[in-house]
């Protein structure tokens, strides 16, 4: 079994955790053909709907995931969420129209359809006991709001488009094989009680640590059956089961400067998290790393060759590539706009991006990275289609991108990439698991050399070396988040979060000493073909994001090391909150 669904689904909850929804009794999720049955009898019936002389629908896809979720949290040995949410979700579509002009991918047109969405959507709950006609009955409702609301965006549509010189628009959907395939349905075995004891274990040993002012340990575990069927012919069923273990700590440097880490592990079960000595052991690497990042000093300024590894790799390539490998058609009526940092490059296709020496595809199939799990694992999209590996750079040119169904101006037909982020009702173009690799790939030793030369080379005194930066998504601390708000409000939307772990790497010697308290300067997706240097040994980076950066479908990003020719760093300029008055509890 996959988790990505389920992975969407805490996330969901993340958002709505406030909203806990009545339990049921039992934990197995039910296996019969009732909501497969429901769903597609009430789409023939949903395909005679016709309003007065206007179209019938041309496309109808029904979804329905039905899934039972865990949320514990706990903070200092003490529970502060216990909740179990059961949730049976519908999500409609209608398309009126053809496939060259219907109802979507119009900003003008307002409800549920304008925006840059794939395609109108209807969501609506389900109810939970297997009850056929209760069922049907919840479909019709949310369908007859979904088709009305489809039939004015087309009048209001056309009426846009005749009154504009509209020239090279894309369809507005595409065609995609049939697919048959009903997976055995999923269970989920989950300890409640003995987990809330294991979270509240690993949350108390925060308490040795006096320096620490906020840490917080929550498990996500969740099981789900998806349901697919459209009126092509599409019947689908798949069962997926995930867990996601996450840690976060906070603290406070002498001038008040705030400091936080993270540690996440995700398995398909319980079964597949490490130990629990292990775990705490990571809990006391990381304090131990945040008690150095307290001490280090700041960095003023710097305009030099910059490494990055570890996670800052991943991180990295999430936002100055992954966010504009994806095909998006630009919704009519949307108004002239500049595109900026990693969207840039929807209009560099068939042009070098990266060194020629780099490819990168995208393999939603794989599960795994060595005994890694990759959260963007998954079979089939949420528009019913097979995953498949796409290459997307080949010898550095941008040859393809992650589609949908929704084709752009030079692209067109889904490679199994249609998704729906947490919270969201419509499907997108989106990664999976993005494989980064360079042909000319060294070891970390030779690497790190690499830094150093192209160090002295610019008559510096060091290099720069960055294991972490900071990342708005569910496995973030709150300083992260905010940090990021902090960012965007001050118009640093499309640059790289702060780094958390930089070192200096010094020429002489090659010794590295830590710093803090920095930012990038403006960044644009040509310094990408910047990248002088690769390592050879990828690093998995898994991520969610989130909230006011806008929610993506759980992906994962497989790279070396990179090191860049030239990157700008500075001092943060941003006034700190005083240290706490008085000591934690405790701390006394």
């Amino acid at each position: 079994m996959t988790h990505q669904r389920m992975l969407r689904t805490t996330g969901m909850l993340a958002i709505i955790a406030a909203l806990a929804l009545p339990a049921v009794a039992s934990d197995v999720l039910p296996d019969s053909d009732l909501i497969m049955r429901a769903t597609a009898d009430e789409l023939a019936r949903s395909m005679q709907l016709q309003m007065e002389d206007l179209e019938k629908p041309y496309f109808i896809q029904y979804a329905v995931e039905d899934s039972i979720t865990y949320q514990i949290s706990a903070a200092y040995g003490a529970l502060i969420r216990s909740e179990r949410d059961r949730s049976r979700t519908f999500y409609g579509q209608a398309r009126v129209g053809s496939f060259e002009l219907d109802n979507t991918n119009f900003s003008g047109g307002g409800g549920f359809f304008g925006g840059r969405s794939a395609g109108g959507s209807a969501r609506a709950s389900l109810p939970l006991d297997d009850d056929y006609s209760a069922i049907r009955q919840a479909i019709w409702r949310a369908t007859d709001r979904n088709y009305k609301s489809a039939v004015e965006t087309l009048t209001k549509k056309r009426s846009y488009m005749k009154d504009k010189n509209i020239e090279d628009r894309p369809n507005d959907f595409t065609k995609a094989p049939v697919v048959e395939q009903i997976e055995d349905g999923t269970k989920l075995e989950f300890d409640k009680g003995g987990w809330q004891e294991n979270i509240k274990k690993l949350s108390a040993r925060f308490k040795k640590y006096q320096q620490i002012q906020d840490s917080k340990v929550q498990l996500y575990v969740g099981a789900g059956n998806t349901y697919i069927v459209n009126s092509e012919g599409t019947r689908l069923r798949t069962g997926d089961t995930g867990v996601l273990l996450v840690i976060t700590a906070e603290t406070q440097a002498d001038d008040g400067m705030k400091i936080s880490d993270s540690r996440s592990y995700v398995g398909d079960t319980t079964k597949d998290l490490p130990p629990l000595e292990e775990i705490i052991e990571d809990i006391d690497q990381m304090v131990e790393n945040l008690g150095k990042l307290m001490q280090a000093p700041i960095l003023d300024e710097y305009s030099g060759p910059v490494l990055f590894d570890g996670l800052a790799a991943g991180q990295m390539f999430r936002k100055m590539l992954a966010e504009g490998i994806v095909g998006e058609a630009e919704p009519v009526g949307t108004q002239r706009h500049a595109f900026t940092g990693a969207k840039s490059l929807q209009k560099k296709l068939k042009k070098r991006i990266l060194p020629k020496s780099m490819l990168v595809y995208d393999d939603p199939s794989m599960k795994k990275h060595g005994d890694e799990l990759l959260f963007g694992h998954y079979r089939y999209d949420d528009e019913g289609v097979q995953a498949t590996k796409v290459d997307i750079v080949v010898a550095g040119k941008l040859e393809d991108m992650a589609m949908s169904r929704v084709p752009t101006k030079k692209l067109s037909g889904s490679n199994g990439h249609g998704r729906r982020p947490p919270g969201g009702s419509n499907t997108q173009a989106a990664i999976g698991c993005l494989f980064i690799e360079d042909q000319n790939g060294v070891t970390d030793e030779k690497l790190k050399q690499a830094l150093i030369e192209a160090a002295e080379d610019q008559d510096l005194e060091y290099g720069i070396r960055i294991a972490s930066i900071r990342s708005a998504g569910l496995t973030s601390s709150r300083s992260d988040l905010l940090a990021m708000f902090m960012r965007m409000q001050s118009g640093g939307g499309d640059n790289l979060g702060d780094p958390v772990y930089a070192y200096k790497v010094y020429v002489d010697d090659g010794r590295e000493e830590l710093i803090r308290g920095c930012e990038f300067g403006p960044l644009t997706v040509s310094k990408l073909k910047k990248i002088i240097a690769a390592g050879e040994s990828p690093m998995v980076y898994n991520y969610i994001g989130l909230g006011f950066t806008g929610a993506t479908p759980p992906s994962s990003i497989i790279t070396p090391a990179v090191l860049f020719e030239e990157l700008d760093l500075s001092k943060i300029e941003q006034e700190h909150e005083k240290l706490p008055i008085l000591d934690a509890p405790v701390a006394r």
